[in-house]
């Protein structure tokens, strides 16, 4: 395949308006009438915990992801998104809705079900006469959990038997063998809506075959340091690893990160295999397609090992997010940051819907970043902010985050969340990102300024006014039964015990 062919919830909710935005208001419809003549075929590849900063296309240096760096090449690259919850269920709940977790209610948990009140992308976009189907290998999007709204098609790998005896049923061989189904069945009388979700890379860190091995003792493979291992505590993930989690007897940090970095280039591999066999069929051409991740992975960053959630850092939160439509979408790279509730509503757009003034939901579509097209006054557009919510606090109490384009301010109000991010009392916590990637120095009394400014949109943000959306009365944000393959998959990945 060339180059080319790889060319994208009665219940009153707390809701957000959009705050802060540095968008120029633009109708992607009004684009379309010289870009874009008909709906575009719309394909969503997504990888699940994936880190931006481990792609090629973003810097790393090991040649993890060729397939994925050539739709970044011709397409539009956001260098700074973040998503708004760094865990399965709620970041795709948030995608799918465009609305923040703290407004939808799926936070936190696994197995919290979407409040069918929402409508979702795929709702939508078979309004608009797409067929819609999903091929999906990660149980805390299962469809007992409400995320098969709106799909013709929902296959869940870990329910379908593998393509060959003992293979694992949520590795990408399985999710591409039941793409391919979807895709011979596909006539292109209607444009498609097709939804791919890879799990690889989520621990545990176990590449199949030849792909184990593929970034062990290579250049940047690092023997030290090496892992404290807890033995009466399986389960540790801060400060060390408990015993379950040991790969192989390893307690070199640089095995497992290798490890990590095998599984995304598999995962890659795979997807220039679906590419292909779209490309085989010509299935796409005039094919949008949208590559992005539900969240980062921590690896031993801030003490935090091979899980994510727990946090706000930029190792959970950062994500690629890539828009491609060869010939139409212009190549470039968008610095500013983004949120992926904006996701939806940008594909929406494209598919010809009529949003007022580009806004669906607490989304805005990012036509205008999207054809490169500049506010009339820059000077006088207000900064970018993303808006992120983490952790396991109740009540509300969870972190709340806010990011521009330098800075970002954590609000901790929980003592076990300020113990490792701020210290024992701490619940502002601000970062320099230029200057401190890492977030290792919390820069709050020596940018006052910025601190006060940022806090000011962080109280904005969430108390903002609310709207209602209809929920039957037996519905609740409580988990819900799952099938027992489901339960099955989800302790494997190491979301149940």
């Amino acid at each position: 395949m060339n180059q080319r062919s790889l060319c994208l919830r009665t219940l009153r909710l707390r809701a957000s308006l959009v705050v802060g935005m540095a968008l120029t208001v633009l109708s992607l419809n009004a684009c379309s009438k010289s870009r874009l003549p008909e709906p575009p075929n719309i394909l969503l590849i997504t990888v699940d915990t994936l880190r931006a900063d481990h792609l090629s296309s973003y810097g790393y240096p090991r040649a993890t992801s060729p397939v994925i760096d050539a739709l970044a090449a011709e397409g539009v690259r956001f260098e700074n998104a973040s998503v708004q919850w760094p865990k399965t269920g709620p970041s795709f709940a948030s995608i799918f809705t465009a609305t923040y977790p703290k407004d939808n209610g799926v936070v936190r948990r696994v197995g919290i079900p979407m409040p069918q009140g929402f409508r979702m992308l795929a709702e939508e976009l078979q309004s608009l006469g797409y067929e819609t189907h999903a091929v999906v290998s990660n149980g805390a999007v299962g469809s007992e959990f409400g995320f098969g709204q709106g799909f013709e098609t929902y296959l869940e790998s870990w329910k379908s038997p593998p393509p060959t005896p003992n293979a694992d049923t949520t590795a990408a061989a399985t999710v591409n063998a039941l793409a391919n189904d979807i895709i011979e069945g596909l006539d292109g009388e209607k444009p498609y809506f097709l939804w791919v979700h890879y799990v690889d890379p989520h621990a545990p860190y176990t590449p199949p075959g030849e792909w184990s091995d593929r970034f062990q003792g290579d250049p940047w493979y690092a023997p030290e340091p090496r892992i404290e291992i807890n033995h009466d505590r399986p389960q540790m993930q801060m400060t060390g690893i408990g015993s379950a989690r040991v790969l192989d007897d390893r307690d070199e940090l640089g095995f497992y990160i290798a490890r990590y970095d095998a599984e995304i280039s598999y995962a890659d591999h795979h997807i220039g295999l679906l590419l292909e066999t779209l490309d085989a069929k010509g299935l796409l051409d005039n094919t949008l397609t949208a590559f992005t991740s539900d969240h980062g992975e921590s690896l031993g960053e801030h003490h935090y090992y091979f899980d994510h959630g727990r946090f706000g850092f930029q190792t959970c939160v950062r994500v690629p997010f890539i828009v491609h439509l060869p010939g139409t979408i212009p190549p470039g790279v968008d610095s500013e940051p983004v949120e992926l509730i904006h996701l939806t509503p940008t594909l929406l757009e494209a598919a010809g819907a009529n949003l007022d003034d580009g806004v669906w939901m607490q989304g805005r579509s990012l036509a205008p970043r999207l054809w490169h097209v500049a506010p009339e006054s820059p000077e006088s557009e207000p900064p970018s902010y993303a808006f992120t919510e983490a952790g396991y606090g109740e009540n509300r109490h969870w972190l709340k985050i806010v990011r521009d384009q330098r800075f970002k301010l954590t609000n901790a109000k929980v003592p076990s969340d300020q113990r490792w991010i701020g210290g024992a009392g701490v619940p502002w916590i601000l970062y320099d990102l230029d200057n401190d990637p890492g977030e290792l120095e919390n820069v709050v009394k020596q940018f006052p300024r910025e601190f006060h400014r940022l806090r000011r949109q962080l109280r904005d943000w969430w108390d903002a006014p609310a709207f209602e959306v209809e929920i039957d009365e037996d519905e609740g944000f409580e988990p819900r039964e799952m099938d027992e393959k489901t339960r099955e998959q989800l302790k494997a990945l190491g979301y149940l015990q």
